[in-house]
C-alpha cells in the first residue's frame, strides 16, 4: 500500500519547514525506519525516517522548498502499485529564485540583434561616461527621447537615494524564528539593564588548570545563584508569576544559520566538570544542526557570552518567556585598588538585562552581586 512521508511537526509553533536534502532518488528502494530526507524547521534540521518499506515513487516537495507542516513530501508504494489512488496534499511555497534574489534594482537590458541608435547630448555622454552611466537605460527628456544632462543627473541622483541591493536572503528557518521572538520579547517586556564587573583571577586559575570554558563557569555560578534567587528562574504567564523549580540553563550559539539556545537542564545539580563537558557536545551539535528538540526547549534562564569577539559590553534581549538573561562581556586586563595599592587584575563585566514586570531594580542588583560573588570564588565542586 502506497505511504506518504510528510512534513513533520518538530514543535509545537512550526508552520513550515524547508527540504534541505534528500538521502534517496526516486526509483530507489527505502527500507522502514531508513532516513529518506532531512528537513529544516524553525529551529533544528532533521532526518525524516521512512515509515514503510518499499521504493521512492514520487519525490514531490525539491531541496530548497519551504512547506507547510503536514504537506506530502514523497511516497513509497510498490513498483506496480497504482500512485493515483492515494490522495496527496502538498502546497510548497518556494523560496524565491537566486537569480531574482541577487538582481540589482535596476537591469540591465538584454542587447538586441540589431543595435539601437541611442540619442544623448554631448553633455550628457560626458557625464555618463564619467559615473560609468549606461544610457540605453534611461530615457530622454528631449526632443525626439533625446536623452539630456540632467536626465542622467537624475539618474545619479535616484541611484545615491536608493542603494543598489547586492542580494536579499529570505527570512526563514532559525533565523525567522529568532527576528519573532526578540521582536515579540522586546515588545512586551519592558527591559532593564545592570551590569558589574567581576574579578575573574579564580576563573582563569580553573579554566588553566581544568580546560573548562569560561561560559560552563558561569553556568556552575548562576545556577548556585538561582537557587536563592528563584525570581530570575521565572515567567509572567495569565497575570502569574509563575517560578520555575527547574534550573535550566541555555546558551546562545551563533550558527551559519542563525542564533539557537540549546539548554543545559538541571544546572543546578551538575558539576563544573560534568556542565562543560555539555556544553561541548551541545554547541557541536548546535553547528551541526542535530540538535533535539529535548535539547531546545525547556529553559528557565539564558546566558549570552560575547567576550571572544572582543566584545566588553552589549545589552541581550532577554529569551522568552523567561525573566532574565545574562551577557558575558571579554576579560581584560584592568588596574584595580587591592589593599592601598594599584595591581592588575583580569575583570569581565556583566550585564543582566530583566523583565521589570517580574523583578525590581534592587532584587535584580541582590542577584548580580551574589552571581559576581559566585563566580570570584569559583570552584570545580558540584
Amino acid at each position: 500500500m502506497a505511504t506518504k512521508i510528510v512534513m513533520p511537526r518538530l514543535s509545537l509553533t512550526m508552520k513550515t519547514g524547508t527540504v534541505i536534502q534528500w538521502f534517496k532518488k526516486e526509483g530507489e528502494t527505502v527500507d522502514k525506519g531508513e532516513s529518506v530526507v532531512e528537513v529544516l524547521s524553525e529551529k533544528v534540521t532533521y532526518e525524516v525516517e521512512s515509515p514503510e518499506s518499499g521504493v521512492l515513487r514520487k519525490v514531490l516537495v525539491e531541496e530548497g522548498v519551504e512547506t507547510p507542516v503536514n504537506a506530502t513530501l514523497a511516497i513509497i508504494a510498490r513498483v506496480d502499485e497504482d500512485l493515483h489512488a492515494i490522495e496527496i496534499e502538498v502546497e510548497p511555497h518556494p523560496p524565491e529564485p537566486l537569480e531574482e534574489a541577487m538582481t540589482p534594482d535596476v537591469q540591465p537590458i538584454k542587447p538586441s540583434s540589431k543595435k539601437k541608435r541611442i540619442l544623448a547630448s554631448p553633455a550628457a555622454k560626458r557625464v555618463a561616461k564619467e559615473h560609468n552611466v549606461p544610457l540605453e537605460q534611461l530615457e530622454g527628456t528631449g526632443p525626439e527621447g533625446r536623452i539630456l544632462e540632467r536626465d542622467v543627473e537624475n539618474y545619479l541622483e535616484e541611484r545615491v537615494k536608493t542603494p543598489r541591493v547586492r542580494e536579499e536572503i529570505p527570512l526563514t528557518g532559525i533565523r525567522k524564528t529568532t527576528a519573532e521572538r526578540v521582536t515579540t520579547s522586546f515588545r512586551t517586556a519592558p527591559h532593564s539593564f545592570i551590569m558589574m564587573e567581576v574579578d575573574m583571577t579564580e576563573a582563569v586559575k580553573i579554566r588553566d588548570e581544568t580546560n573548562v570554558s569560561y561560559t560552563a563557569i558561569l553556568i556552575h555560578s548562576v545556577a548556585k545563584t538561582l537557587r536563592e534567587f528563584p525570581a530570575a528562574n521565572s515567567t509572567l504567564i495569565d497575570d502569574k508569576i509563575r517560578i520555575y523549580e527547574d534550573i535550566n540553563i541555555s546558551i546562545a550559539v551563533s550558527t551559519e544559520k542563525g542564533l539557537v539556545v540549546p539548554v543545559v537542564r538541571d544546572a543546578d545539580k551538575k558539576s563544573l566538570l560534568k556542565i562543560s563537558s555539555e556544553i561541548k557536545e551541545l554547541v557541536e551539535k548546535a553547528r551541526n544542526g542535530k540538535l533535539s528538540r529535548v535539547q531546545l526547549t525547556g529553559s528557565t534562564f539564558t546566558i549570552t557570552n560575547l567576550g571572544m569577539y572582543n566584545v566588553d559590553v552589549f545589552l541581550p534581549i532577554i529569551n522568552p518567556p523567561e525573566a532574565a538573561i545574562l551577557a558575558a562581556g571579554r576579560i581584560a586586563e584592568k588596574p584595580v585598588a587591592v589593599e592601598g595599592e594599584i595591581r592588575t587584575k583580569p575583570i569581565m563585566t556583566l550585564t543582566l538585562g530583566y523583565d521589570h514586570r517580574i523583578i525590581d531594580g534592587a532584587p535584580a542588583a541582590r542577584f548580580l552581586k551574589r552571581a559576581k560573588e559566585a563566580i570570584e570564588q569559583a570552584t570545580n565542586s558540584t
